[in-house]
């Protein structure tokens, strides 16, 4: 079954405590500090394949977690790391937050994005010596991660999208030019699923998609219209087909319905709008009035600036004229493509691109949050640091508390304009603001 939606559920891994242990030497009278570090938790990514080509495995499943990480060991052997997941999506995949916003769009073969990484493993206490703390007997517990929900929506990748009114012959055409094999029937709305089709020009191919039936107000939901024009917004070409049996129907004009499609991809996205395209009069087999057939391509030319064919899918008039077109029309735009993509590797051999580490970065940006007399801290690296200290053991606070003085944090927090004796809370640690 197709579906080209799905929402789930993610959580990479947690890190895996550090553990506190001594080496007790053989004369009885020394101990050294040998707790390892915990591993850190396995990340969660999101690739894209050719493999698959719709999103119904996600209806089954919907929550991904990937591995945590081992606890550390005694003799200073540190824990593993918890194995990452990959999740395998259709090229085409874009995801999305529950906002809607777009993450990442994973428009190609190879694609992959760490959606989720890894929590932090805990230091076991052989990492906490120093001159004046020779024994320490604590050890940082693993970071916890926290699950969360993204959207996954599938874009088919296509060169060339037919778009058309329901029952325009859209699937026959598709089922004569590739080896796709749609379901074919005599009344609208047959195709409620996108179809895919590879055609084959001497030893060269491309992808054809036979989208939906459009209505009008489909950019508006109107048919689920909204849902299938989605599917055109990757293709190279757009190919207009029209309903030839409407010109012996007087009470349906060809040229209102060439309008309407029109309109409707130029409400639904500009961009998509623009893209090249042809227009196809269909079904001509059964018009006997040759000449009023083509007065009308000559109006659809004169109107679009674009090719029209004349097509029967049945009897398949026009087709080869078709396709030999549309092949050098998509070999001239993968020729362009080409151009881009060399012109951007030379300019990426120019410059290097640099990436900062987010991790260093949450210290810059403190937030605080005034709730009576009590001052909420939200920064990621403080919540961290102290979710992964052992409150409850007494020698770890004290390391804590050493650390965010260290950190100036005291200070900071004044600047900010939280007084002293102020309560402050920083994740699960509450404490007040004194010299």
């Amino acid at each position: 079954m197709f579906l080209d939606e799905a929402k789930i559920n993610i959580k990479s891994g947690n890190g895996g405590n550090g553990i506190v242990t001594f080496f007790n030497l053989k004369s009885g009278r020394r101990k050294i500090p040998s707790g390892g570090n915990g591993g850190k938790g396995g990340d969660v990514i999101i690739e894209a394949t050719r493999d698959l080509s719709t999103l119904y495995v996600f209806k089954k499943k919907i929550h991904f977690k990937a591995e945590n990480g081992k606890n550390g060991e005694p003799n200073n052997r540190n824990g593993k790391n918890g194995k990452d997941l990959i999740i395998k999506v259709p090229v085409g995949t874009i995801i999305k937050d529950v906002k809607e916003n777009i993450i990442v769009d994973l428009g190609s073969p190879g694609d992959e994005i760490v959606i989720a990484e890894g929590g932090i493993g805990g230091k076991g206490n052989s990492s906490f010596v120093s001159s004046n703390r020779r024994f320490p007997a604590f050890a940082e517990i693993g970071e916890i991660m926290e699950d969360f929900w993204i959207n996954l929506e599938l874009r088919l990748v296509a060169d060339v999208a037919l778009v058309g009114f329901p029952n325009s012959g859209k699937s026959t055409i598709i089922s004569r030019i590739s080896a796709a094999r749609p379901k074919i029937a005599d009344y609208p709305f047959t195709t409620l699923t996108p179809n895919l089709g590879v055609v084959t020009v001497d030893d060269e191919n491309f992808v054809v998609t036979d989208v939906p039936g459009l209505i009008k107000d489909a950019h508006k939901g109107m048919g689920l219209g909204d849902k299938f024009l989605r599917h055109i917004t990757r293709s190279m070409i757009l190919a207009v087909v029209l309903d030839g049996q409407r010109i012996i129907d007087e009470r349906q004009d060809i040229i209102e319905t060439f309008n309407i499609l029109r309109e409707e991809i130029r409400l639904y996205n500009i961009d998509v709008y623009k893209k090249d395209y042809v227009v196809l009069i269909n079904k001509i087999d059964l018009v006997a009035d040759s000449d009023k057939l083509n007065k009308i391509k000559k109006v659809l030319e004169n109107k679009s600036g674009k090719s029209v064919f004349l097509t029967s899918a049945i009897t398949g008039q026009g087709l080869d004229k078709l396709i030999w077109d549309l092949y050098k029309k998509v070999a001239r735009y993968r020729e362009e493509l080409q151009k881009d993509k060399d012109i951007e590797l030379k300019k990426q051999e120019r410059v290097k691109v640099y990436s900062l580490d987010k991790r260093n970065l949450e210290m810059e940006k403190i937030k605080i949050e005034k709730n009576n007399n009590e001052y909420i801290v939200k920064n990621k690296k403080l919540e961290r640091l102290v979710a992964m200290t052992d409150l409850e053991n007494e020698e770890a606070l004290d390391y804590l508390k050493y650390r965010l003085k260290k950190m100036g944090i005291a200070d900071r927090l004044k600047k900010m304009g939280v007084s002293e004796g102020s309560t402050v809370i920083i994740g699960s640690l509450v404490f007040s603001l004194i010299e």
